[in-house]
């Protein structure tokens, strides 16, 4: 009976524990209220976002930009989750560890993505990884958004098996000095190390992507976005 009742104590213990939690992991922070992106900042382009059914939607405008709205806050090494639904025709993702400043682009570049870097530079943007949203086997693949070239390079023969075109998908992202981990919906598309941009902290950025002349509106919606520091 002693036995039986041990192993009943330490499975209850084993299943409340949270998925991916850790002693080093910080508390859960929500991110978006789930009511308005108050304090939230747009950068880049003209595409609009707003909150319905407690989601954000960010919706294309032709002849504009790629899109970044940003929570006010930088993060550094952290654990990321949220659910996200994107109109089959659009690209979308999320910058992490990105900026939009040439005092803050950091040491080691090489030549040739300093040079873009800084052309990109103006403030008025955002650049660095970005995490993909497509239905084109992208998905979850590392972009490095504003330079151009894949950091992780996406994996068509997982993702086409794991995201969904039709529907919500769960997205985990996890970073920790230069290593990026990327699931989708519980399967591990990415997982290497960034040793090109050497961006440690910065801004997340949900984005919509331009579409150049199309006038057909494309929407993009994120939902349950939240996020903890790890160490």
């Amino acid at each position: 009976m002693k036995i039986t009742l041990t192993a009943i104590l330490l499975l209850a213990v084993v299943t409340t524990v949270p998925f991916g939690k850790s002693a080093s992991a910080g508390e859960w922070a929500t991110i978006f209220n789930g009511r308005d992106i108050e304090g939230w900042e747009k950068k880049g382009g003209e595409a609009t976002y707003k909150v319905e059914d407690g989601c954000i939607v960010g919706t294309t405008k032709p002849r504009t930009p790629n899109t970044f709205l940003c929570p006010p806050k930088s993060y550094g090494d952290f654990e990321l989750t949220f659910d996200v639904q994107c109109d089959e025709a659009l690209n979308s993702g999320v910058q992490i560890r990105s900026i939009s400043s040439a005092d803050e682009i950091p040491a080691g570049l090489s030549e040739k993505d300093e040079e873009k870097a800084k052309k990109k530079a103006d403030g008025k943007s955002l650049f660095g990884p970005q995490v993909e949203i497509a239905a084109n086997g992208n998905a979850a693949g590392v972009w490095f958004e504003g330079v151009g070239g894949w950091l992780l390079a996406p994996k068509p023969e997982v993702t086409n098996k794991a995201y969904q075109k039709d529907d919500w998908n769960a997205y985990r992202v996890l970073t920790k000095g230069e290593t990026i981990q990327v699931w989708v919906n519980g399967t591990k598309i990415s997982d290497g190390k960034d040793t090109r941009t050497h961006f440690t902290k910065g801004r997340l950025g949900f984005q919509v992507h331009g579409v150049g002349q199309k006038t057909e509106p494309l929407s993009v919606r994120w939902k349950n976005i939240r996020i903890r520091d790890v160490e």
